[in-house]
C-alpha cells in the first residue's frame, strides 16, 4: 500500500486553537524527522545498487553559486551525472529576497553560456514550482546551498523520498548565528558540509540534533585556489559592502559611515583599477529599508562605472586573485580572499562578532572600525603598498590548511564511501 505524505501546518492549527505559534513546533518536527529517517533508509537500500547517480544542484541565485568544483569533478566521473536545476525562491513580494522571473531566466543563462548541463525547476510561464520528482531525471542526490525561501515541494523533507539531500552553505561561516546550523532545514538533511572540525565541534555543541548530520570537508569555493597555483598579476582595487546597510537583526554591513568616502577615495586615485562589488541583496536591501532613494542609489552605481567596474557575476575568485586589495564587510569573502593572500582591509561593525578562524585572519589582516583606521590604511596599503603583514598572513595561511585542500574530491569520497 503506497502511503502518502500529509503536510500538517501544526503552527497554524495552534493560532486557531489559540496556543500559540510555536505550540505544536516540537509535534510537527518529530513527525518530519521520523519521516525522513524512514525515508533515508529505504532511499539507501535503493542507491546500494547504483553505479550511476543523478545529481541536482539547487540554484535559485548565480552569484552565490559555489560548488563549480564538484560539478566538474562529478561531470568527470562515470558514477555521477550532475544537473544544475535553476528555480525560483519562495520569499514573498516587498521581501529583500524576493524573485521575478526575470531574476530565473538570467540564473539558467549564467549556466547555459558556461557549457553545463542546466534545467528549470521553475516554469517562468505558469509562474509554478517544479517539483523535483517531475524533472526530466529524478535526481538521487540533492544538493542545496541555501535554507531558506525553498518550495516545499523542491525541500528536503518532500524530496527525502526519493533522494539523498546535502548542503553546502553558499558562505564560509564567519560568526556563528543559529540560523546557519539549527533551522529545521539543517536537522532535516542527510548530509551537512562544513569547512572546518572547529566549525563542526562548535555546531555540534548547539545543534538540537547535535550535529549528527555534520561533516568537515572545507568549502568548494576554495578549490579554486587549489586548482590554479600559478600567480597572476596584481592590478585592481575591490570595495564589496555587505547587503546589511540597516536594520536591527543581522549588521555586518558598514556603509553608513564609509560608503561614499571610499568611492572619494577611488575617485581621487583613477590610477588605480577600481572594482566595485556589492553583495548580490546589496541594491534590494537599500531600497527596501528605505535607507536611500532609487535615484541617488543608482547615482552611486553610477559614479563606480564611472571611474572603474561593477562585478555582480558569480565568477570572482579570479579577480580575487588579480587583486592589489579588498576593502569589504562581507563575511564569507573573509575566508574567501584571505586564502588568495592578498591584504584585506576588513571594515568592522560595532555588531560585528567573528568566531575563532575569523579573529584570527582578523590579527593577519587590516581591521578598521572607523574612518581614521581605514584611511590609514588605504594610505599604507593601496598607496605605500606597505603590506607588512604578509608574512604573518602567509603562515596562517598554512596552519589553517585552508588553501592545499581539495574540497571536492572529499565530498565524493564522503558520498561513496556511504554508497557502496
Amino acid at each position: 500500500m503506497k502511503v502518502l505524505f500529509v503536510y500538517i501546518d501544526y503552527e497554524k492549527i495552534g493560532q486557531i486553537l489559540g496556543f500559540g505559534e510555536k505550540f505544536f513546533y516540537r509535534l510537527k518536527l518529530n513527525q518530519n524527522l521520523n519521516y525522513i529517517k524512514r525515508n533515508q533508509k529505504k532511499v539507501l537500500k535503493i542507491l546500494k545498487g547504483k553505479s550511476c547517480f543523478n545529481v541536482a544542484f539547487y540554484v535559485y541565485d548565480e552569484a552565490k553559486w559555489k560548488s563549480q568544483s564538484l560539478y566538474d569533478l562529478m561531470e568527470n566521473d562515470s558514477r555521477f551525472n550532475p544537473v544544475i536545476i535553476v528555480t525560483k525562491n519562495c520569499a514573498p513580494y516587498g521581501n529583500t529576497n524576493y524573485q521575478t522571473k526575470e531574476n530565473v531566466e538570467k540564473c539558467y543563462r549564467f549556466f547555459k553560456e558556461k557549457g553545463m548541463n542546466v534545467e528549470y525547476g521553475y516554469d517562468t510561464k505558469n509562474d509554478t514550482f517544479i517539483p523535483f520528482e517531475e524533472l526530466s531525471v529524478k535526481p538521487d542526490l540533492i544538493f542545496y546551498s541555501h535554507p531558506w525561501y525553498v518550495y516545499k515541494t523542491q525541500g528536503p523533507v518532500m524530496c527525502s523520498k526519493f533522494a539523498l539531500t546535502f548542503y553546502i552553505p553558499y558562505f564560509i561561516v564567519v560568526a556563528e548565528k543559529w540560523f546557519e546550523y539549527n533551522l529545521r532545514f539543517h536537522q532535516y538533511l542527510y548530509r551537512h558540509y562544513v569547512p572546518t572540525e572547529s566549525v563542526k565541534k562548535s555546531y555540534s555543541k548547539k545543534m538540537d540534533n547535535k550535529g549528527i548530520n555534520l561533516c568537515a570537508v572545507g568549502h568548494p569555493i576554495l578549490d579554486y585556489y587549489y586548482l590554479n597555483p600559478e600567480e597572476e598579476e596584481r592590478k585592481y582595487v575591490i570595495y564589496a559592502p555587505h547587503w546589511t546597510v540597516a536594520g536591527d537583526n543581522i549588521r555586518f554591513g558598514t556603509f553608513d559611515w564609509n560608503g561614499y568616502e571610499i568611492l572619494k577615495f577611488a575617485e581621487s586615485h583613477p590610477e588605480y583599477n577600481w572594482i566595485f562589488r556589492p553583495h548580490p541583496l546589496f541594491y534590494s536591501s537599500v531600497l527596501n529599508l528605505n535607507y536611500m532613494q532609487k535615484e541617488k542609489l543608482d547615482n552611486y552605481y553610477e559614479s563606480w562605472e564611472k571611474i572603474g567596474q561593477i562585478s555582480q557575476g558569480g565568477d570572482y575568485l579570479k579577480l580575487f586573485k588579480q587583486s592589489k586589495c579588498l576593502i569589504t564587510d562581507c563575511g564569507s569573502f573573509l575566508n574567501e580572499y584571505f586564502v588568495s593572500g592578498n591584504p584585506l582591509i576588513h571594515l568592522i561593525s560595532e555588531h560585528f562578532e567573528g568566531i575563532e578562524i575569523i579573529n584570527k585572519i582578523d590579527e593577519a589582516s587590516y581591521t578598521a572600525h572607523n574612518l581614521n583606521e581605514l584611511n590609514q590604511h588605504l594610505q599604507n596599503i593601496v598607496i605605500n603598498q606597505n603590506d607588512y603583514k604578509r608574512e604573518q598572513r602567509e603562515k596562517l595561511i598554512k596552519d589553517l590548511e585552508l588553501k592545499n585542500n581539495y574540497c571536492a574530491k572529499r565530498i565524493i569520497d564522503n558520498i561513496i564511501e556511504d554508497l557502496k
